[in-house]
């Protein structure tokens, strides 16, 4: 795979990441599209932000409510067939929005794209604990798979206000047209990810056909089956830990980040091809930094990093509000961006180690439904709170800091849970080995 040295893993495992990554990579071009395309779209049609707030609080509302039983899904007919499913429906939803401008079917249309959504993000991140091994080789392919999205995202998002800008194809002369293209853009690579994703898992079953139940990855101390045996009821729990630093982060996300390219759009007016720049700008930092945290995250130690990553978001969302010039307000932005969003090779990372394979989806899906529902709270809470003030610049200067400061506070429940299991696996160690 061009761009990312997997020198250190044998020829297999590097062509097993490479589809893994081409499938996390249009995945992400979806989102990265649609965090420029979708408020612009709004706007351009009569709409304002706290409008474009309620359609992205109603997908995410509507993919919380189906997330679970997505895992359940995936759990029982497997990865593919979630991701097919889910691509193919959201796909469906996201082509038929460039054709209505009335509210109640723009609402039904993206919060429908929601359970296409759920299915979708669920299945390809279970998928990837699926084939790597516990530990480093995990958290590695987590930073890999991710670095490769995050870089396919730079070019959706440069593409995409590039394209929505009138100095591109000017022979394209209706606005609407552009906003319908690249809708439809955003519609293929969704269907292409669901059709992708059925075909990796086919793949995935003849060459690496066993994958974590391969006697050599299950067994290869003893003492590893020891520590792979938890219950239900403690899968749970962990869920429910890990979920709660999900919950936290959630609110403070749904706060700020869907806000963030509206609030840079009014505060400093640039041209929409520099608008799509900047997230395009902060995904290059982004990838380079995801790499590196899966590199090196099992030496530092994965909690110290998350925990120190989250100190810094909330101190740099000050620096974007707060700058007095576009260019410096960039450097922020980028920087907050990279803190914020790097950990998640880590944290996907250690969440899988500390659940049972076969429980791995449902499990996860219990820490994406308590992301979802407070991040959808937090977009919601600002759609209403936006009416309050003067506009989103006032609004941006004042609450986007303060939401940060959940970030770092987000870590603590995640910590008692691997705290918690340590123990547990302790125990049961000290029964399993005689005095």
């Amino acid at each position: 795979m061009v761009g990312f040295p997997l020198n250190d893993v044998d020829g297999d495992h590097a062509a097993k990441i490479a589809r893994l990554s081409i499938l996390s990579s249009f995945s992400r071009l979806t989102m990265a599209f649609t965090q420029i395309v979708l408020p612009l779209f709004v706007l351009a049609i009569g709409f304002d932000e706290s409008f474009y707030g309620f359609m992205v609080a109603a997908a995410g509302y509507v993919q919380g409510v189906v997330l679970f039983p997505a895992g359940m899904f995936s759990d029982k007919r497997g990865r593919g067939q979630a991701i097919l499913l889910g691509g193919m429906l959201s796909g469906f939803c996201i082509l038929l929005i460039p054709f209505t401008t009335d509210a109640v079917f723009l609402l039904i249309l993206y919060g429908m794209s929601g359970i296409g959504t759920g299915f979708t993000q669920t299945s390809i991140d279970t998928l990837i604990a699926d084939h790597t091994r516990k530990g480093n080789e995990r958290t590695r392919s987590y930073g890999y798979t991710t670095a490769a999205a995050v870089i396919a995202a730079m070019f959706g998002s440069f593409f995409a206000g590039f394209f929505l800008d009138p100095i591109a194809f000017p022979f394209i002369s209706q606005e609407m047209l552009r906003y319908a293209i690249l809708f439809w853009l955003m519609a293929s690579f969704r269907m292409a990810t669901g059709i992708f994703g059925i075909y990796t898992e086919r793949w995935l079953s003849v060459n690496d056909p066993n994958g974590e139940f391969d006697e050599e990855i299950q067994v290869e101390e003893s003492i590893s089956t020891i520590e792979e045996e938890t219950t239900e009821r403690q899968d749970t729990e962990t869920a429910l830990l890990f979920g709660t630093t999900q919950l936290l982060m959630g609110i403070s996300s749904g706060m700020v980040i869907p806000y963030l390219i509206p609030w840079i759009y009014a505060a400093f007016t640039p041209d929409l091809i520099i608008l799509g720049s900047v997230p395009a700008i902060a995904n290059i930092t982004l990838a380079t930094g995801t790499l590196a945290v899966g590199l090196y995250s099992e030496r530092i130690g994965k909690i110290r990093m998350i925990s120190g990553l989250y100190i810094l978001a909330p101190i740099l969302m000050i620096g974007i509000v707060y700058s007095p010039w576009f260019l410096l307000m960039i450097v922020f932005y980028v920087a907050r961006n990279a803190v914020a969003n790097m950990n998640r090779p880590v944290f996907n990372s250690l969440f899988m180690d500390e659940v049972a394979l076969s429980r791995r989806a449902r499990a996860f899906s219990i820490t994406r439904v308590m992301w979802q529902f407070p991040r959808q709270t937090g977009t919601l809470l600002t759609a209403f709170l936006l009416l309050s003030f003067t506009g989103i610049v006032e609004y941006g200067l004042i609450v986007f800091p303060i939401a940060m400061l959940l970030y770092p506070v987000s870590v603590i429940p995640m910590y008692l849970a691997v705290k918690r299991n340590a123990r547990i696996r302790e125990n049961k160690l000290a029964v399993h080995v005689p005095a």
